[in-house]
């Protein structure tokens, strides 16, 4: 067994079953990754691979286990070369995958500042849902990953509360809404809503304050990027329930934006790290410059105990700032 064929195996998978995209990724020949997945498969006596003719088309059950092997064996590798690296001190690099509402918002004024602290370390930020960001984490394909939603239910990563935030009803000036001193669900869902698809920016929030009113949430379009629902809500297709953060008073000086925190509740903001991955000194730093509460000596004490309910009651107590 060869750790040649633990990455024909991951690369063909992580390539949607092409062996010519694999090949790409590896930079082999076709027959070079073919040949890896007979040997593998031959020395383990197991097929690995659903096939429809000559075609890769999935993983069967025992490839499914091994595929998790060969991941795990995979990102070991990795942090052994990363421990290698660590004299390097504050080089290497640092890539995190979050949502779109994260990098657009949140990020820019951290990023910024940890490239001034450490020039040296090359960033590479990732978008995409919840899910993908908490499996591109899961998997070891970046270091972090920071979301709203999802992050936390896949059982090989550790979560760590980052920030709490509140949600904003945005309009055009002069909307009737704008005319009222408190807002009430009743009264928005007489009005159509943009706002964010199931699964991104806590939008099941959203979704469970007008059930427990026994309400019918009137939403007539959705979007990721909060920038494209106020575009829509500028051209009076409906008013929007965003981010707070979202909202700029300089940016955003055409619409007005009411406070729904009272509506919608407060939702929690997470980062993601793969419980056993190894955690260069200068992502401890990023860590603590997104939520400064989450400091290395607490960030150790949690990646180690195994007990959740131990975890739950060790991050339990802190208080989360606000953004």
């Amino acid at each position: 067994m060869k750790i040649s064929h633990f990455k024909a195996l991951v690369a063909v998978v992580k390539n949607n079953f092409s062996i010519s995209m694999a090949s790409e990724c590896l930079s082999l020949t076709q027959p070079a990754i073919s040949k890896q997945i007979q040997q593998f498969e031959a020395e383990l006596n197991l097929n690995l691979f659903v096939r429809h003719g000559k075609r890769l088309t999935g993983l069967t059950e025992s490839g499914h286990e091994v595929y998790q092997y060969a991941l795990s064996v995979m990102n070991k590798i990795d942090d052994v070369y990363q421990l290698s690296h660590h004299r390097l001190g504050d080089q290497g690099s640092l890539s995190v995958a979050t949502t779109h509402t994260q990098a657009r918002y949140v990020l820019p004024q951290i990023i910024n500042r940890f490239r001034s602290i450490y020039p040296e370390v090359k960033l590479a930020v990732h978008q995409g849902s919840p899910k993908e960001v908490a499996k591109l984490a899961l998997e070891g394909e970046v270091d972090l990953a920071i979301a709203t939603e999802a992050v936390g239910e896949e059982n090989g990563l550790i979560t760590l509360p980052c920030y709490q935030w509140n949600r904003s009803v945005v309009t055009p000036y002069q909307h009737p809404l704008t005319r009222k001193t408190t807002l009430s669900l009743a009264e928005l869902s007489e009005y159509p809503i943009i706002t964010y698809g199931v699964g991104y920016t806590g939008r099941s929030r959203i979704d469970e304050a007008f059930e427990r009113e026994n309400l019918q949430s009137n939403i007539v379009l959705t979007a990721v990027d909060s920038d494209v629902i106020k575009t829509y809500v500028r051209l009076g297709m409906g008013v929007g329930v965003i981010a707070n953060m979202a909202y700029s008073l300089e940016e955003d000086r055409d619409l007005v934006a009411t406070d729904a925190r009272d509506l919608f509740g407060t939702s929690y903001s997470h980062v993601a790290i793969r419980k056993d991955k190894y955690i260069r000194p200068f992502i401890f730093s990023f860590i603590e410059m997104l939520a400064p509460h989450l400091d290395e000596e607490l960030v150790v004490k949690t990646l180690a105990e195994l007990d959740s309910v131990q975890r739950k009651k060790l991050l339990g107590s802190i208080e989360l700032p606000s953004y």
